[in-house]
């Protein structure tokens, strides 16, 4: 089994190189979010602002906005803690040293969590639910202490029939995959 660092790395490519290609199909990933029951419930939705090679986030928050719905942004702090703000109260963003937009921080969510957070993923495994991320373990530890549903949009080279790293007792499991098929 490879490490994580290694699998990341590979992931990326593969990432970047299925962007690249002419066989994009990510209109069912969204169809699918869109008529789940757990979006169709939500209230509150927690989701990060896309970057490069990821799946684009603009159209979950375009439909949670138009939908009612109140849509919450991450910033990442000190010790893994991340946080969600309200999009709505936002002025304005910084991109970080990492690439990633985030807000300036007005109108934090609590503690309570968003209903649904759209977890990023470089991997996801099929069988156990289990995440890969970006190795800084922000998600991991919110969604250990938040109550919210959880879900990831995979798109083809993200979705793994099983893990190929190893799983940390810390690494949290994810409520639900989508994967368009």
């Amino acid at each position: 089994m490879e490490s994580k660092k290694i699998i990341r790395q590979q992931q990326q490519k593969k990432i970047q190189e299925w962007w690249h290609s002419p066989n994009l199909q990510i209109a069912s990933l969204y169809q699918q979010l869109f008529a789940a029951p757990y979006f169709q419930k939500a209230q509150s939705i927690a989701v990060s602002l896309s970057m490069t090679n990821e799946l684009p986030t603009q159209p979950i928050i375009q439909t949670a906005l138009q939908l009612g719905k109140r849509v919450y942004l991450p910033k990442n702090g000190a010790n893994r803690k991340m946080e969600f703000f309200d999009l709505a109260a936002q002025q304005q963003f910084q991109k970080t040293l990492f690439g990633v937009w985030e807000p300036d921080a007005i109108g934090p969510l609590g503690s309570k969590g968003a209903d649904l957070t759209i977890v990023p993923a470089l991997a996801v495994a099929l069988d156990t639910k289990q995440r890969l991320g970006f190795g800084a373990g922000y998600y991991d530890h919110y969604l250990a202490t938040h109550p919210t549903t959880s879900v990831v949009l995979a798109i083809p080279p993200v979705a793994m029939p099983q893990a190929a790293w190893p799983v940390a007792k810390w690494d949290y499991s994810l409520d639900y995959i989508i994967t368009g098929e």
